[in-house]
């Protein structure tokens, strides 16, 4: 009888204990459910439900590989517990273990076939093998089980929008939104797929909806800025970016685009103490360079100082209008640029050692260093200082341009004056809207009493054919001059032009940096160093800009370069 009584009081001692473990697991308090978890597991090793839970709770705080052990080991105890196998596919998972979590989901849905969230977390599993055709099978198994499944069709529309099915993840979430209106991130994604589709009035809707159903949404705040921004309104996404900072303290992305609004509204102060973020940036693909010696103070010094290089050529020669002021200040300097601007910047600047942007210096050359694209933050701190602005800072080699200039008035009727032309961006993100194909520049331009030259670098020898075929226009491609390695080459290409259009590529600042007069097409959210609304650049006083008034209007764009042609 006092073993029998002793089993008892062991026995509500567990179930109370289990009792305030839930409680406290389901209120958030994990540390303290596992000291609970675990005084169970003194009492009685092999309790179930301690194991499991604790397994769980593991799994919950991405401890994966103690998740594994203890559902594992309940999984010895009871080896017909559908849960216990889909928690452990989704510590299995956390572990990268892919192929072992789709065995563990699998064997959930054989002991419970009707399982939802075993089907859901294998969706989930292979959407992230990218094996999305079977994900979506696992979506739609879970929807056929329950048709009011909000979960599912979420999952199902993240798996659509990674296939670039967009119409179909928009139903899906709406489908799930329908379900569930208080679903914030479905709100959320939806916002994703309508700014990808550029229905960016649309998205904004979506994301206000998301944040009114959770104000603690930062990334919600976050994607509501770039809408915005892309928008050209840049007031509203510097507040919507400020939200998302006072949500997380440490919202890089944020911090980062709000420099770049900044920036566009010659906030310069803010935009450029903002601009350092980028290093933190995931999507910003330059690294740090390297070295004990320390970074430069932004004070004039008789220091050596390395201007280090970082972003691509254009940025190079973006920066480098900035090199003759930097001098002034800093009269030993090092700059690191891409190689193919080894030659020219050296021609036009030397009083400056210049190296190729990949030669590793010695520490024991310099004494300090900065990027490149901080020398922003020391020269150009206020619109005032763009006073200082030079018309051009680099130098064409004069008997090249002789050459080529010769050889193209040769090519050129008489009456006619010669165009310099380039229409496409290659740049990743960005360069599907900063472009046109050749047909529509000639096409729309329609300039009578131009030879048009080939400025642009690739292969463009079938769009060259193809409108000498259907619009019988010839474009002079200078063959000796290859205009993506051959900068030097090119520089004295741009400047046998008479005149200079072109998108918003390395062409335009190159012609920028030579002071040749040069057109440029802007799309309607331009990069940032083109500002806002001006048709003139402060960077460089010989490039005319020409804006899209709407997103994709070409044509607009187009007839106002014309007027200023004609």
């Amino acid at each position: 009888m006092i073993q029998i009584n002793k089993l008892e009081s062991k026995k509500n001692q567990i179930a109370t204990l289990l009792k305030q473990g839930l409680a406290l697991h389901q209120k958030g308090n994990p540390e303290e459910a596992q000291v609970i978890y675990e005084q169970i597991l003194s009492i009685q090793p092999n309790h179930f439900d301690a194991l499991q839970l604790l397994g769980v709770l593991f799994a919950q705080i991405k401890e994966y590989s103690k998740a594994v052990k203890f559902l594992s080991k309940a999984l010895e105890i009871n080896p017909n517990h559908a849960g216990a196998f889909s928690n452990r596919g989704i510590a299995l998972k956390g572990l990268k273990r892919f192929d072992e979590a789709l065995a563990s989901y699998d064997q959930a849905i054989a002991i419970n076939p009707v399982y939802l969230d075993a089907y859901t977390n294998r969706g989930n599993t292979l959407q992230e093998l990218k094996r999305f055709d079977e994900a979506l099978a696992s979506f739609d198994q879970a929807i056929a089980i329950n048709p009011d499944y909000a979960e599912a069709y979420y999952n199902r529309g993240n798996t659509l929008q990674e296939l670039k099915r967009f119409d179909e993840a928009l139903a899906s979430y709406d489908q799930a939104i329908a379900i569930n209106p208080d679903y914030a991130v479905a709100h959320y994604n939806h916002g994703t797929v309508l700014q990808e589709l550029k229905r960016f009035d649309e998205a904004l809707a979506s994301y206000d909806q998301a944040i009114a159903i959770n104000p603690d949404y930062a990334v919600a705040h976050y994607n509501h800025g770039t809408v915005l921004q892309e928008l050209k309104r840049f007031d509203e996404a510097l507040a919507s970016y400020d939200q998302a900072i006072k949500i997380e303290s440490d919202y890089i992305e944020a911090y980062w685009n709000s420099s770049i609004c900044n920036l566009m509204l010659s906030n310069f102060s803010e935009g450029w103490q903002g601009y350092e973020w980028r290093w933190l940036d995931h999507q910003f693909d330059s690294e740090r360079l390297k070295s004990d010696n320390p970074a430069w103070n932004y004070q004039k010094t008789d220091e050596r100082l390395l201007v280090w290089a970082e972003q691509g050529v254009g940025d190079h020669i973006f920066y480098g209008s900035l090199l003759l002021e930097l001098l002034e200040d800093v009269p030993n300097l090092l700059v690191q640029v891409d190689k193919r601007l080894l030659s020219i910047f050296t021609r036009s600047l030397p009083k400056i050692k210049f190296y190729a942007a990949d030669f590793k210096l010695a520490e024991s050359d310099y004494d300090v260093h900065v990027p490149i694209g901080s020398l922003g933050k020391y020269l150009r701190s206020d619109k005032k200082y763009f006073l200082r602005t030079k018309n051009r800072f680099l130098k064409d080699d004069e008997l090249k341009t002789a050459e080529i200039k010769k050889d193209l008035v040769a090519l050129t009727p008489s009456n006619h004056k010669i165009c310099g032309i380039s229409w496409t961006s290659q740049s990743e993100g960005t360069g599907v809207d900063k472009s046109t194909t050749l047909k529509y520049f000639i096409e729309t331009l329609d300039l009578e009493g131009y030879t048009f030259v080939n400025l642009q670098y690739g292969d463009t020898k079938d769009e060259i054919q193809k409108v000498r075929k259907e619009l019988g226009v010839n474009i002079i491609s200078y063959d000796e001059v290859d205009n993506f390695m051959d900068i030097d080459g090119l520089s004295s290409l741009i400047q046998a032009c008479d005149t200079v259009i072109t998108i918003d590529n390395v062409t335009c600042q190159l012609a920028g940096a030579l002071g040749k007069e040069t057109h440029i097409l802007l799309s309607f959210d331009p990069w940032w160093g083109w500002m806002i609304d001006s048709n003139k650049s402060p960077w460089h006083p010989s490039l005319n800009l020409y804006r899209q008034e709407k997103i994709n209007d070409w044509d607009g764009a187009f007839k106002k370069l014309k007027i200023a042609f004609f």
